[in-house]
């Protein structure tokens, strides 16, 4: 769904408790949610919503925007270097079990929703099973992809996708790049060996610390087709590159990273060689 019709929806009173406003860049996202949560609390007629005067809309900012305290508006941040603590969680909800202060209802934003640890996205999720009273309450999650997300959640929320995140520069793609190039040439010059350092090359793009996290499949997937188009595509580098970029489930699942990417790699590169290489053929997506 786009964020025009969620912003119909909160204005006609319909929008789901639970949104995930996924895709775009951490800015992109923090905007979203303070327009969304201005819809859903300004005291304007239905169709002027948010009207960007009122009491509310004046109010509701995002950490670090200018803007004044709002009582019924509550944003986690991550608390933690890697992750959201159950603790800050469960601090978050505490208003939730008290009515309203002013607005007709409450807004809880978490700005990195993939970082919640288990216990902390169950102590959400029991919150979206067992609303405490009947006010409304909205929960705006945000994420750089719906499937950051524990299943339960996605289960229970509406998704509202912001477009495609920031790409990565060309010098900065280059650079990336290069190592695994120089994997793939050894590759298909004969060196078998070569197989652990393309795999290598595409573990050193990122820390792979969050199992939920995608954005370092998704580079890594740029990364191969990015060397590929230097060395030549072949369709073991496109089936790499499909196949990284659904490889987080597996993640998720408790499964190394640097397993997943290994085993990739040998399913997928194990046949490159001097004939390997598709001449003129263009990368899919």
């Amino acid at each position: 769904m786009s964020l025009a019709a969620a912003v119909e929806m909160a204005r006609a009173g319909r929008l789901y408790p639970s949104v995930i406003l996924h895709g775009g860049s951490a800015e992109e996202r923090a905007a979203a949610a303070a327009h969304l949560a201005r819809t859903l609390l300004c005291e304007a007629p239905t169709g002027e919503r948010p009207c960007g005067s009122c009491r509310h809309c004046r109010r509701v900012a995002m950490p670090g925007e200018d803007g004044g305290f709002h009582p019924d508006f509550f944003v986690l941040e991550r608390d933690l270097k890697t992750a959201t603590s159950v603790e800050a969680t469960k601090e978050l909800l505490r208003p939730a079990q008290l009515t309203p202060f002013e607005a007709r209802g409450q807004v809880f934003v978490v700005a990195s929703a993939e970082s919640l640890t288990g216990e902390a996205a169950n102590a959400l999720l029991k919150t979206l099973e067992e609303p405490p009273g009947s006010s409304q309450r909205h929960f705006l999650l945000l994420a750089p992809s719906q499937f950051d997300l524990l299943p339960t959640l996605r289960s229970r929320s509406l998704a509202v996708f912001l477009g495609g995140g920031e790409r990565v520069g060309d010098e900065e793609l280059e650079a990336l790049a290069e190592p695994f190039a120089g994997a793939l040439a050894r590759l298909r010059a004969g060196e078998g060996a070569a197989r652990m350092a393309a795999a290598a090359a595409l573990l050193a793009l990122d820390s792979w610390r969050d199992p939920r996290a995608q954005e370092p499949w998704e580079r890594a997937a740029e990364v191969v087709l990015h060397a590929g188009r230097r060395q030549g595509l072949s369709a073991g580098l496109l089936a790499l590159a499909d196949d990284l970029l659904s490889a987080h489930r597996a993640r998720v699942r408790g499964i190394p990273a640097a397993r997943i990417v290994e085993g990739l790699v040998h399913r997928h590169l194990a046949a490159e060689g001097p004939a390997a290489a598709l001449s003129g053929r263009r990368p899919r997506g």
